[in-house]
């Protein structure tokens, strides 16, 4: 079998090699198990790749370069349409050589790629939709797309965050995955000597943005009266907003670090020290980064969204049912205030991230859509 994915992952290109999104990269590297060939289509910019991209390590892996759009300016977000044409040709082309097509939602891309791909009969279809599937207010593109997935017009199983009551047939809940069988047991073993003392490790993993809560984690950090009780607070990521963070920080009276992008290496690295993990994020699907921190023992202060829900409760992390300051300083005092339950946490927790391992992903991908094309 041979595979088409389209996407908005940003691709850069460095000495002859294209580097993407390591997430995204290493769940592509993984596919390469299943099919003879795959093709990325994905957008290629002109920039250095930052540290958390990594490089295909499958030689059946083809990167086919889209031209990028969106951006702050109005003018970048007209973009949608003035590269439409050259990336529906490029699709177009690459759709005749394969068996199988997955396009990676929601995308503003996706308000011309989901109807294009729907009026095709071939080559089968799935769609990944990876953001808030039950977002209140998404963007008018997203709005869309999720009408047109719902409504299955594309005719295929799409994979979604979260199972729910009355969800029709072609909507499966898929873990994203984000570990492998080896790496669990390797981050067990370390969480196993994870001592929580006097002093505890928070961080906060991901883009640096207000949407994800990193200005309210701050607020939150202003009003914790015992900082004695926390030795620092990470922040592994970036954004053009890192010296907006970093200003508010700066008055704080706890050792708070910025650390941008970090490689998978070093991110573990983070997970190894710390205990909890905050993401007061107020739209997600299921962040990856709650699974990864998980089994390394770092128990997770999270917003009840999404299906966050339904791996996290009070016997593995803590629920932020509203999230604002006064919330979120009551969840961190808690966790701050009862060593023996975050200790027990922190055991419980670990069993959430074996749900996201990529032998799981695979296993279910064969059997619920590959080799199973009713929807």
């Amino acid at each position: 079998m041979k595979l088409a994915i389209i996407s908005h992952t940003p691709h850069y290109k460095n000495e002859n090699e294209f580097y993407g999104w390591g997430p995204t990269i290493r769940e592509i590297n993984y596919l390469s198990q299943i099919f003879e060939e795959i093709y990325h289509l994905a957008p290629l910019h002109d920039e250095c790749a930052p540290p958390s991209s990594q490089a295909y390590t499958s030689k059946k892996i083809k990167f086919i370069p889209l031209k990028p759009y969106g951006g702050e300016k109005l003018s970048d977000k007209f973009s949608i349409l003035t590269t439409a044409f050259y990336n529906l040709k490029k699709v177009k082309y690459i759709l005749n050589k394969v068996d199988w097509v997955q396009f990676r939602a929601p995308t503003a891309m996706g308000i011309y790629i989901l109807p294009y791909l729907s009026f095709k009969k071939f080559p089968e279809k799935w769609i990944k939709y990876a953001g808030n599937w039950n977002m209140i207010n998404p963007p008018i593109s997203y709005r869309f797309q999720r009408w047109w997935l719902k409504n299955n017009l594309q005719n295929s199983k799409v994979t979604i965050n979260g199972q729910w009551k009355n969800q029709s047939s072609h909507l499966l809940n898929f873990q994203n995955p984000c570990l492998d069988n080896d790496e669990i047991i390797k981050a067990v073993e370390i969480s196993r000597k994870k001592i929580f003392g006097d002093q505890l490790i928070i961080c906060f993993s991901g883009i640096l943005t207000t949407d994800k809560g990193v200005d309210l984690i701050l607020e939150a950090l202003k009003k914790i009266t015992d900082t004695g009780k926390i030795e620092e607070v990470i922040f592994a990521g970036d954004s053009i907003e890192r010296k907006k963070f970093e200003n508010l920080a700066s008055g704080i009276n706890i050792k708070i670090t910025f650390r941008g992008f970090l490689n998978r290496k070093e991110l573990e690295e983070v997970y190894t020290k710390s205990h909890l993990i905050l993401l007061p994020s107020m739209s997600e699907g299921f962040p990856k980064v709650i699974a990864e921190a998980a089994a390394y023992g770092c128990v997770p202060i999270v917003s009840d969204i999404s299906s966050i829900g339904l791996y996290i409760n009070e016997t593995n992390g803590y629920l932020l049912k509203e999230i604002n300051t006064t919330k979120l300083v009551e969840k961190i005092n808690e966790a701050l205030n009862d060593r023996k339950a975050l200790k027990n946490k922190s055991k419980n927790v670990q069993e959430i991230a074996r749900l996201f391992t990529f032998e799981n992903y695979i296993h279910n991908l064969k059997e619920k859509i590959l080799f199973n094309t009713k929807s």
